[in-house]
C-alpha cells in the first residue's frame, strides 16, 4: 500500500513503492496533487522501492520540467540510492 500526504508545498510519500503499488488510481492522484504548488517530494516514509518506483520517481520529474516546476526531492531511502547509482540515473534526481 502507498498512501500520499499533502504538507504546504511537500507531497509526503509513505509505503511501499513498488511496480505493485504504482497503479492507476496512485497516478491520478499523485499527478491532481501535482497541479498544486509542490514543488518538495519527501520519500522518508518510503519503505521499500523497486525499479518501477524510480522509474515513477523519474517520469514526475519529467512532468515536473514540462510544466516549470522545480522540483526537489528529499529523505531519499538508501535503496533507492543503491539502484538509482546501479542504473547509472543517480545524476538526475535532483536531492535537497
Amino acid at each position: 500500500m502507498i498512501e500520499i500526504k499533502q504538507q504546504d508545498n511537500q507531497l509526503l510519500i509513505c509505503g511501499a513503492l513498488t511496480r505493485k503499488t504504482i497503479n492507476p488510481a496512485f497516478e491520478k492522484k499523485a499527478s491532481q496533487l501535482f497541479t498544486q504548488s509542490v514543488n518538495v517530494l519527501d520519500l522518508a516514509s518510503v519503505s521499500h522501492v523497486d525499479t518501477a518506483g524510480l522509474a515513477w520517481l523519474l517520469q514526475v520529474l519529467a512532468q515536473a520540467k514540462k510544466h516549470h516546476t522545480n522540483l526537489h526531492f528529499t529523505n531519499l531511502p538508501q535503496e533507492l540510492l543503491k539502484i538509482a547509482k546501479l542504473t547509472a540515473v543517480d545524476t538526475f534526481l535532483p536531492i535537497k
